[in-house]
């Protein structure tokens, strides 16, 4: 996982940038949709509802919030690169994948030392008493 997502992984869920490639404003719809595995095309057509039927005010803060917490897709990733299979739905591109699953089996290796080292169970000793 690169640096530059790792800035947003307190704000935002991993994974959720904004679409440029294909987006039509600054790519919310397109990466909320890509993130969410929805077509663009309801995304975009539940915000106009929500602006028609509720406020438009508060719709287009939330907007321009998520272009502004969301960070634009790096080159090469899924939503950008993605295939689509037989069925229609999205396959990713392998090096994201890659680098995902290396960064959890990073953050896993973690974990493991932290519970299996001895400062660890010393503290559940202390928390014990």
């Amino acid at each position: 996982m690169s640096a530059y997502r790792n800035r947003f992984a307190d704000v935002l869920p991993e994974g959720l940038v904004r679409d440029t490639v294909n987006g039509k404003i600054a790519g919310v719809c397109a990466g909320l949709g890509g993130y969410f595995t929805i077509k663009t095309k309801w995304i975009r057509l539940f915000m106009i509802l929500a602006c028609v039927f509720a406020s438009p005010f508060p719709v287009a803060i939330v907007y321009i919030v998520l272009a502004f917490l969301m960070p634009a897709a790096p080159s090469g990733f899924a939503y950008g690169a993605a295939t689509l299979d037989e069925t229609g739905r999205r396959v990713p591109d392998n090096s994201y994948l890659r680098d995902h699953f290396t960064h959890l089996d990073r953050r896993l290796a973690t974990m493991e030392a932290w519970v299996t080292s001895e400062d660890y169970r010393l503290r559940q000793q202390f928390k014990n008493l």
